[in-house]
């Protein structure tokens, strides 16, 4: 263990600059971002499986307001919405919207609940309801607020006591409301100091905020070496789940994976495998990806391609930057339900190089 300690000490003395970051500034006035069209030529479709990468964009803020996007929402039309782990959250439409409307900022949670108060770090939404939940990291806390044009209002908050040993920076990062009204909500840290795949995660039966209790504790089991980062529900009621592996040596870089999980076949107690569908690394406008949304589907063509959004957290650091990525998802390329589920190290373990 000692030994351990000090080479993580090490590494994180040898590369301060993952870890330097700007001041966080809370907004005044209207937010007014900046779209820089990433290239993607060059990209493997091999690495990206059943997804195509249509487009990809770097987005700053010019006042540097906004930033360390950790959750992601896609309320259709290409308006997105996302929060932050500054207690901040952010509307907008990506650049090729058919119709866009400026930006709208708003604080979740303000500056005197302090760093460790305000880290959110994951949401989701009814988008009947208009209502939104999300996962605060430090202090294991899940919150559930209103959505209203363009802003959170309100606000209850529970800490469930199955995730009171989740740990203080590695917490609930995935959070997904199903369309039967259960919450899927899964740890970012590994079950075990020398664990490198399995996360505890819980499945609840209903509105996490009203009843905490009614939860199915399992494991999540992912890849090795990669942390899940988000989580959001396909039209077939399956799952993708975002995943980020940091990769060493100095400097630090940044790889990612998305797998697919049936919540079916979730059992109290047990082990939910899911089946590796996309790998990334170099030759791709990457980042630190932390957000993942589903774009609505149109219910007069189900069998249409699906749009899938990703969004990085800066960190509000001074080297990383903030990427949108928009993904093509044709179903018909998903594995089928039965054979969706399996254990992901040894595919994964034969594509997972580190990018270049």
């Amino acid at each position: 263990m000692r030994r351990l300690a000090a080479i993580v000490l090490l590494i994180a003395a040898l590369t301060p600059t993952l870890w330097l970051r700007e001041e966080v500034r809370y907004p005044k006035g209207p937010a007014m971002l900046r779209f820089t069209r990433l290239t993607t030529e060059g990209v493997d479709p091999r690495q990206l499986g059943p997804f195509k990468l249509e487009r990809a964009w770097s987005i700053s803020e010019r006042y540097g307001r906004y930033g360390g996007f950790s959750g992601l929402i896609a309320w259709g039309d290409g308006r997105l919405f996302t929060v932050s782990d500054s207690g901040q959250s952010l509307e907008f439409h990506a650049p090729d919207a058919s119709l866009r409307t400026g930006p709208i900022g708003g604080i979740v949670l303000s500056a005197d609940a302090g760093k460790l108060g305000r880290d959110l770090e994951a949401a989701t939404a009814d988008h009947a309801t208009h209502r939104v939940w999300m996962g605060v990291e430090f202090y294991n806390k899940l919150m559930r607020m209103d959505y209203r044009d363009g802003r959170l209002q309100g606000g209850r908050q529970v800490r469930p006591a199955t995730m009171r040993d989740w740990g203080s920076n590695s917490g609930p990062e995935a959070l997904a409301r199903l369309s039967d009204g259960r919450f899927l909500t899964i740890r970012e840290g590994f079950d075990g100091i020398l664990e490198r795949r399995r996360h505890p995660a819980l499945l609840f039966a209903g509105d996490p905020v009203s009843n905490p209790r009614a939860a199915k504790a399992f494991t999540f089991v992912g890849p090795r070496g990669y942390s899940p980062t988000d989580a959001a529900e396909l039209p077939d009621g399956r799952v993708l789940v975002l995943l980020r592996r940091v990769i060493w040596p100095m400097p630090p870089r940044f790889a990612g994976a998305i797998a697919i999980g049936d919540p079916r076949s979730i059992r109290q107690g047990r082990e939910w495998p899911v089946r590796v569908l996309a790998t990334w690394g170099g030759a791709l406008p990457v980042d630190n990806f932390e957000g993942l949304a589903v774009a609505p589907q149109a219910a007069e063509d189900p069998g249409a391609p699906l749009t899938v959004w990703l969004i990085s957290d800066n960190n509000n650091g001074v080297l990383q930057k903030t990427v949108l990525w928009k993904l093509r998802l044709d179903p018909d390329r998903l594995p089928n339900r039965r054979g969706a589920e399996m254990p992901a190290e040894k595919p994964l373990r034969r594509r997972a190089s580190a990018p270049s």
